[in-house]
């Protein structure tokens, strides 16, 4: 039986000195370990072999994958999620259990360090969507088509405290954002969308640049984390310097 660990400062190092061998791709660890978001899960709530960090679709895994408990956690791995960069034998256990429907996807890294203010300005002076960029407050994120996905936060108050987002608005229409999907003490971690008649008009980069100027001028380290090749044109076209390719792994019950 798996159990849900509560995040209490002495739980919340026991799970930091558990996952400090796995490889950091995303603030989802960082959220974890500092309480801002996600849930933890152990194989023991004494004396645990196995763990778990869940945050929206990512999932991370550490400790013994060979054992009961390494096998009880990844049972109640779900599909349609991604198993993030966790050690060796997890992978392999995990392969063992779900075989074939656990398919390979690669995932692009990026260095924020590179990031300047002068160049994001840049992008906004010259695009023809700032001055329909707008900040989303209260009004814009309880409209029905806000894009904003915040269901890692407590609420939307919450996010409205703690997280950033930006938005476009085209004759009373929003056509996408760009907002903060995770919060934890060294940035916020990038998310994006624009809706399919708003797309390759110029919207993400607008819509991005803004969420990254505010992102450097408040000393906020905006992770970008991509999951296909355009995502990574965009990523370089606002200042990201590329770091390497990983492997997750996107689990399929068909």
């Amino acid at each position: 039986m798996n159990h849900e660990l509560t995040l209490t400062k002495t739980n919340r190092l026991r799970l930091a000195e558990a996952f400090r061998h796995n490889r950091r791709v995303d603030y989802s660890i960082d959220c974890a370990v500092e309480g801002q978001m996600g849930r933890a899960y152990v194989d023991h709530p004494e004396r645990p072999t196995a763990w778990c960090i869940n945050v929206g679709p990512f999932w991370y895994f550490a400790g013994v994958a060979g054992g009961p408990g390494g096998r009880a956690l990844l049972a109640e791995f779900p599909p349609h999620n991604l198993l993030m960069p966790s050690p060796p034998e997890w992978i392999g256990a995990a392969r063992e259990m779900f075989g074939d429907r656990l398919v390979t996807f690669p995932r692009y890294s990026f260095d924020a360090e590179s990031l300047s203010e002068v160049h994001l300005n840049a992008i906004l002076d010259t695009s023809p969507h700032r001055e329909h960029v707008r900040r989303v407050d209260t009004g814009l994120l309880a409209r029905p088509d806000n894009y904003v996905e915040y269901d890692d936060f407590d609420s939307a108050e919450d996010f409205l405290n703690r997280g950033i987002a930006y938005t476009m608005l085209e004759g009373g229409t929003l056509a996408g954002a760009a907002y903060s999907s995770l919060v934890c003490n060294r940035g916020i971690e990038v998310s994006l969308f624009v809706d399919e008649p708003y797309r390759r008009r110029g919207i993400a980069t607008a819509l991005s640049a803004a969420l990254l100027l505010e992102c450097v001028r408040r000393g906020l380290r905006p992770n970008w984390d991509a999951g296909n090749l355009a995502s990574c044109a965009l990523a370089e076209k606002l200042g990201y310097t590329p770091t390497g390719v990983y492997k997750s792994y996107y689990y399929s019950n068909e």
